[in-house]
Formats: structure tokens, C-alpha cells, sequence
């Protein structure tokens, strides 16, 4: 008797999981401008949100993904959040509730933020023999995969294909219908690749770990400049279509034009150990943060320092830029809001876990990713503390 309850429980279970299994997502090829469909909302990677989403905030829900983040965002398709692991796994939550409404697993490591294309997600790999999937979201089952070399870094969408960088850094861009190659480009030997590519005043961006950042044609792959820096750039530089704001190691973070690629600016800190974090950029500040503990806002165009926020915990990840407040969470546990004019905390809460990777966001709402396995959705208390500008 107990053998056949047991039996039947696992049963139930395996049901249960099997319901869960796959990423289906009712109207999947619907998208509003409120989705959130690719590392930091838009291939300009800014980062940015035109909404007002006043502080104190609070939690919605949690949900426990089983395993860390990448660096980037998780993604927001209508009514579902999907956060993707190192562990391979892909997590659909509904975004109400917090409930998972779908799952699934693509090899062994989900570095680089997937896309949502038209429908389909577009997930890269870091590690295994197939390293980009082509997901049918509305009827949950894959449509292509490539094998090859693992990706690391983010996805492009450029209009109905994909522009895919590898960790040996080949720029390729995929047909999104059958993932045939449409052009690829490759720049010389040992070159590795974290940052995930954007656009810029209409060119396609790749910088790589050597300080190099190469602007091309995204119809062909024809190199249009090429900028070499005096430090490494692991994460994704950020643009208002006029400046290139450029993230490196050694203390150096750089504006470059974005139509030619030479520098604006350049700013050199003292300690040449300091990491800056991904940059977030609006129509005329440059948003950054570093493994000093503060948090810098920037003139897009000449550069100059317009405030500073000083905590005592290292930063990793982008801010994420709303109508009047910025929002960033801290290697110490902690999110934070603080006034984009002037620098000001206005409101922080301890979170369980450090945050690493960039922010989300859907109308009011904002998801935050924290190591080593959770997921959090917050939103306005409506207790009024802080009265958004005119």
C-alpha cells in the first residue's frame, strides 16, 4: 500500500513538473512598448524607462530560480517575466503573481540576455555543443539551434534576423527564419568577447576584452571605424545615438561619437584597480557606476561630473534610469532610488542577495535579479515620500 502511494505521488509529481515544462506565451508574436525584449529594453542599450515609478517601493513577490544570473536583464513579453541562469535554465513567471508558468533548459550555461523577436526567443549559450536556439514561444517548441562556439555576451535583433557575437569574437548575423548565415566578420586571433553588441547612430558595436571597439554596417558586416582603448571592456557600452558611453577595467571610462568613433571625453580615476559596471544613458547624461562604491552621472556630451553617490559596498551592474529617479542595486545587498538631478538617496531596502545583473522593467514595475538564485518584482507603496517633477 505504501509502495503504491509512492508510486502514485511521484506520479502526480512528475505531471505537476511536465505542466511547467516548456515556454508558452499566449500571443507571443504581440509585443507593446511596455515589454521589456532585449538587454537593457533597446538595442541602444540605455537602460532607460520614460515612466515615473516613485519610491518607497514595495516587494510583490520573490521567486527562487535555483541558480545565479548572468550580467543581464531578465525580459518582460506582456504578462510574463523570464529570468535565464548559469545553470542553462530558462524561468517564465507570471508577473502578477510570481507563479512559474513555464520552464525549460538549453545546455549548460545562459551568460548573454536572450531576445524576443517577432514572437520567437532567441537564447545564446555559453557552454555545450549548440550555442544560439530559435524558441517558438507560442507554441513552445524550438525551431533551429547552431552549433559552433559559445556565446557569451547578449543578443542583437536587427529586424527579423540576429546579430550573435562569440566568445572568439565573430560577429555573426543569423536569419531569423532558419538560422542560415547571412554575414559574418571575424577580427584577428585570441580576441574574447563578453559585451553585448548594440546600435549606434545606425552602426552595429562590438568591443572586446583587448579595448577595442569596432563600428559596422549591419546589412553587410563592412567595418565602418575601429577604436582601440587602453583597457579591457567586458560589458555592453550604452548610447543616446550621439555619444558612446564605454565601460573598462583600470579606472578608464570613455565617450566616444558615435558616427566616427573618436573620443569626446575620457575619464581617468586615480585608482587604476576600479572596474566600472555597464553605463545607462539618456537624451543627456551618462549614468555609471564602479567597483569603488559610487555611482557617477555624467554630461553625455563633454562629460563632466554632475553628482556622485558614495555608498560602502562595490557596484556591478547598470542603474536602471526612470522619469525622475534612478534605481541601482549594490554588490551589499541593497537596492537603491536616488534622485537623478541631484544625486540624493530618496529610499534603499535590503534585498536577499547581491545584485549583478541589470534591471528590468514593465510599467510601474520594476524586476531585480540577486545572486546566488532570486528573483523580485517591486512596485510604488502609493505612500507619498517623494514628489515627481513637472
Amino acid at each position: 500500500m505504501r509502495i503504491t502511494r509512492f508510486v502514485f505521488c511521484c506520479v502526480l509529481a512528475g505531471v505537476a513538473l511536465a505542466g511547467c515544462r516548456g515556454l508558452k506565451v499566449d500571443n507571443a508574436h504581440i509585443s507593446s512598448e511596455n515589454d521589456w525584449l532585449t538587454e537593457g529594453d533597446t538595442p541602444m542599450r540605455q537602460h532607460l524607462l520614460a515612466e515615473t515609478v516613485p519610491p518607497p517601493l514595495q516587494e510583490v513577490w520573490k521567486y527562487n530560480a535555483g541558480a545565479a544570473f548572468g550580467p543581464g536583464s531578465p525580459l518582460v513579453l506582456g504578462d510574463v517575466v523570464m529570468a535565464a541562469t548559469r545553470k542553462g535554465e530558462l524561468h517564465a513567471i507570471d508577473l502578477e503573481t510570481g507563479k512559474r508558468v513555464g520552464f525549460d533548459s538549453f545546455g549548460d550555461a545562459l551568460e548573454g540576455t536572450p531576445v524576443v523577436n517577432k514572437g520567437t526567443l532567441y537564447i545564446p549559450v555559453g557552454w555545450g555543443k549548440r550555442v544560439l536556439y530559435a524558441y517558438d514561444l507560442a507554441h513552445a517548441r524550438t525551431r533551429w539551434t547552431v552549433r559552433g562556439t559559445p556565446i557569451e555576451a547578449g543578443l542583437l535583433a536587427v529586424e527579423g534576423d540576429i546579430i550573435a557575437v562569440n566568445i572568439s569574437g565573430k560577429t555573426t548575423r543569423y536569419n531569423g527564419e532558419d538560422g542560415s548565415v547571412r554575414w559574418e566578420q571575424t577580427f584577428g586571433e585570441k580576441v574574447l568577447v563578453n559585451a553585448t553588441p548594440l546600435l549606434a547612430a545606425g552602426h552595429l558595436i562590438v568591443a572586446d576584452t583587448e579595448g577595442r571597439v569596432v563600428a559596422m554596417q549591419p546589412s553587410d558586416g563592412k567595418v565602418v571605424w575601429t577604436q582601440k582603448l587602453d583597457a579591457p571592456v567586458y560589458f555592453s557600452p550604452s548610447t543616446n545615438n550621439e555619444v558612446l558611453a564605454v565601460s573598462t577595467t583600470r579606472g578608464l571610462f570613455y565617450g566616444l561619437d558615435a558616427q566616427s568613433g573618436s573620443a569626446r571625453w575620457r575619464i581617468e580615476l586615480a585608482d587604476a584597480t576600479v572596474r566600472f559596471a555597464p553605463p545607462a544613458s539618456s537624451e543627456d547624461m551618462i549614468y555609471v557606476a564602479a567597483t569603488d562604491g559610487i555611482l557617477r552621472a555624467h554630461d553625455a556630451s563633454t562629460g563632466a561630473e554632475q553628482w556622485t553617490f558614495e555608498i560602502d559596498a562595490a557596484f556591478a551592474a547598470p542603474p536602471l534610469i526612470t522619469r525622475d529617479v534612478l534605481y541601482i542595486g549594490s554588490l551589499g545587498n541593497d537596492l537603491y532610488a536616488i534622485d537623478r538631478k541631484t544625486g540624493k538617496k530618496l529610499w534603499e531596502t535590503e534585498l536577499e542577495g547581491r545584485v549583478k545583473s541589470a534591471m528590468a522593467a514593465r510599467d510601474d514595475k520594476i524586476i531585480v535579479l540577486t545572486e546566488p538564485r532570486y528573483v523580485y518584482v517591486f512596485e510604488p507603496s502609493g505612500e507619498t515620500q517623494y514628489a515627481s517633477t513637472p
